[in-house]
């Protein structure tokens, strides 16, 4: 007796579905203000395709967008970071009726992502076919309320795609499988770029938003399994399912199991009835390629729009771009780096020195230095945007206590002078100083570290740090007890005028120095000369005191 071609299917069914492991939706939702700017959701259904005999994925991504705004995107990635991730980028106008922009890009660096075919030298393996089944703007219908914007989404951007094959991929450093319970992937957005009604396929994108405008999860594809292909529903009221930002993904509850099954049985009552079709709930949804779905019209994306103000951090680096805001985030951490790896040190370095000039070249370096780092702040400050991460309240935080350890150097150099011993202000001025200086190395670090820079940049920038910490420790601990102007008792402690010498801010008057013991009647003179630079020091004292 032979079966009917349903009965067949649903034995195959049957049999597959005892092979994999139970079903759980996998779903990603994050709005604004929910630690994050992300405003986006995502659902993933694994189905392992027997005919091809590979694994694709079903993905319907979400973009919220409020009062029809056109500005910016979101953007999904494969990958544990930026660099060398396969990344979908959803945009467009909600008022348009043209569909909504979708494009496939990677990138070689911490720079904006380009299409696939600019960046064959990086590579040229084997690559997923995606399979764009609509990409569009609807009205928003749910039930959530945004507490921050004080009103509901008016639309949705939905994309509804396939990755045929997403195991193809081989450039993301963690190897993208069906099997893993911790998938790791990325997110971005940025809601305030103006797009100027260019939506092409291979539009210039700028920088995610700072402060959480991108973030990292961790994705349980084996138990997203499904013997059914389809796109599973998003449930913007439920954060994630299947999801973990911060560590690997819980295994599935008895609630998410109970789920499961029933979506599988819904699934399979459809597949019974003949409805094979993945996309079941869309009547126009006709198959396109991403090319097709956004043709490149030739319009000029290789010229950036016209900065409005409404534009985020450009990074360093563009293979389509070099503009002065690039050349700015340059010359802001190398003035920067100049600074605490440099300069900085130094002039440590310097104060410590058995030079009878060590405190002259001290100030000077440490001057030199200080405005070295106005400029980078002020550049910084004027590129930003926004003043939303630990990297730029920490930057701030930086230039306020150098303006104070000016002062205070200032101040205590003054008042030594005037009681040959130390005071509050100049212990607060050392240990400030001791402070600031580290802090400032790992400043560096973090924004080589928020630029993505290769671990062989930070790994040497660490490195340079750690060495000379260690050795101004070395250089400190070994000239305590020489330098002059110093705190110690005994046999080489200076005099005063050994110390008031070491912090002269400038040397002896020409003049004074032709003068010979003749003219100034012998050793008689040559003192009267020392009470009569004393009783001078005191005046400039007393006019710097002024000041």
């Amino acid at each position: 007796m032979h079966l009917s071609l349903s009965t067949s299917a649903l034995l195959f069914v049957s049999l597959y579905s005892t092979l994999i492991s139970a079903y759980r939706p996998v779903q990603f939702v994050k709005h604004t203000g929910q630690s994050g700017r992300a405003d986006q959701a995502f659902s993933l259904v694994n189905y392992y395709n027997e005919t091809t005999q590979q694994s694709d994925l079903y993905v319907r991504m979400w973009m919220f967008r409020y009062k029809s705004s056109a500005n910016g995107w979101a953007s999904l990635a494969f990958g544990p970071r930026m660099i060398g991730s396969f990344m979908f980028i959803i945009y467009g106008d909600p008022s348009s009726t043209d569909d909504m922009g979708f494009t496939i890009r990677t990138v070689d660096g911490h720079h904006p992502p380009r299409p696939l075919d600019e960046f064959k030298e990086f590579y040229d393996g084997p690559r997923p076919d995606v399979e764009l089944l609509s990409s569009r703007f609807q009205p928003y219908t749910g039930e959530y309320y945004s507490e921050q914007y004080k009103m509901k989404p008016s639309h949705i951007g939905e994309a509804k795609f396939i990755v045929h094959g997403y195991e193809k991929w081989k450039k993301t450093e963690l190897e993208i499988t069906n099997s893993t319970t911790k998938q790791a992937m990325i997110w971005s957005s940025n809601f305030k770029q103006d797009f100027q009604g260019d939506f092409s396929f291979a539009r210039h994108v700028d920088m995610h938003a700072f402060g959480l405008g991108f973030g990292f999860l961790w994705a349980d594809f084996k138990n997203a399994v499904s013997p059914y292909p389809f796109f599973e529903d998003i449930n913007d009221l439920n954060d994630h399912t299947g999801v973990n930002e911060i560590a690997d993904p819980s295994p599935p509850t008895a609630e998410e199991l109970k789920n499961g099954e029933a979506i599988i049985a819904k699934q399979a009552a459809i597949f019974a009835a003949g409805g094979a079709a993945p996309d079941t709930d869309s009547s126009n949804d006709t198959p396109a390629t991403p090319d097709e779905a956004v043709p490149d019209t030739g319009s000029s994306n290789d010229t950036p729009a016209a900065d409005d103000g409404t534009e985020v951090e450009e990074p360093v680096k563009s293979p389509k771009q070099w503009n002065i805001r690039s050349l700015m985030w340059h010359l802001h951490g190398g003035l920067m780096v100049l600074s605490f790896l440099v300069l900085y040190p130094l002039g440590v370095y310097l104060l410590r020195s058995p030079r009878p000039t060590a405190f002259n070249l001290h100030w000077t370096v440490n001057s030199l230095s200080s405005v070295s780092v106005s400029i980078a702040a002020m550049i910084g400050f004027v590129n930003s945007r926004s003043i939303s991460i630990t990297h730029q309240y920490l930057g701030i935080l930086l230039v306020c206590a150098l303006a104070v350890q000016t002062v205070l150097g200032w101040r205590h150099h003054i008042i030594y002078l005037q009681v040959q011993r130390r005071t509050w202000m100049s212990n607060v001025h050392l240990w400030l100083g001791r402070v600031v200086l580290p802090l400032g190395m790992l400043n560096i670090i973090s924004g080589l570290l928020l630029r993505q820079y290769g671990w062989l940049t930070i790994s040497l920038t660490i490195a340079v740090a750690a060495i000379e910490m260690l050795m101004l420790v070395f250089i400190i601990a070994r000239a305590r007890t020489h330098r002059p102007g110093g705190t110690q008792k005994g046999p080489s402690a200076p005099t005063a005028d050994e110390a008031e010498e070491y912090f002269q801010l400038t040397g002896a008057d020409d003049d004074d120095d032709d003068l010979s013991d003749d003219d100034v009647g012998g050793s008689q003179g040559g003192a009267a000369k020392k009470t009569q630079d004393r009783a001078d020091q005191q005046k400039r004292l007393a006019r710097l005191d002024k000041v």
